[in-house]
């Protein structure tokens, strides 16, 4: 398992840049699968954070911590796009990405890493994550349902309380594809169910069900 801070050329903005606040309908929704539950073993795939450790361990639960984004600077490059077509690059992330034993967890917040995979890396992580999870876990994943966007912010998500996220600006990268309702739909086929969540901005936001 992987801690801290993405490595690599993101593009790169000012470290003191000022995060924004989030009202999460999502995130409601996962921390109340968590509450009053015995104590659940949760992957949050925005790296280590005192803050999301923090609240998921204040409600009584345990937490590992894997950096998607930061792996993929690492095994990619500054431009991801480009970076998976390579072979080799490829491997290394798959060999680094979601190593954790079958069933390993009861839930995962993997919010939007996913949107900067392009196939077939993208349908082998959602595999992975789908394996590493035990039936019924929730996954809260986000995003973005702009269409005419071709570059994106990459975030870290810092929990704040069960319906506030702190959104910390980590860079840009270009997006891989377009991920209407459909698309989503059919990349997490073999979930038990899928449940979006309108929202007041351009990140959709997706309780998915092992």
């Amino acid at each position: 398992m992987r801690f801290g801070a993405a490595k690599g050329a993101i593009s790169k903005q000012s470290s003191a840049a000022a995060g924004v606040l989030r009202h999460s309908s999502g995130l409601d929704q996962f921390c109340s699968h968590l509450q009053g539950a015995e104590t659940q073993s949760i992957l949050d795939m925005s790296g280590a954070s005192q803050a999301n450790i923090a609240f998921i361990t204040g409600l009584g639960h345990r937490i590992s911590s894997d950096d998607l984004i930061g792996t993929m600077a690492e095994c990619f490059g500054p431009d991801f796009i480009e970076g998976q077509q390579m072979a080799a690059n490829a491997q290394r992330f798959t060999d680094q990405t979601l190593t954790f034993p079958e069933a390993s967890f009861d839930g995962a917040l993997v919010w939007d890493a996913l949107q900067f995979l392009t196939p077939p890396l993208l349908e082998h992580t959602v595999e992975q994550l789908l394996r590493v999870m035990r039936p019924g876990a929730p996954m809260l994943v986000f995003f973005n349902s702009d269409e005419r966007a071709t570059h994106l912010p990459v975030l870290n998500y810092r929990i704040q309380d069960q319906k506030t996220l702190l959104q910390i600006p980590r860079g840009g990268m270009q997006r891989s594809q377009h991920f209407a309702n459909r698309t989503v739909e059919r990349l997490f086929a073999k979930a038990a169910s899928l449940k979006f969540f309108l929202t007041r901005d351009s990140l959709r936001e997706i309780i998915v069900r092992v």
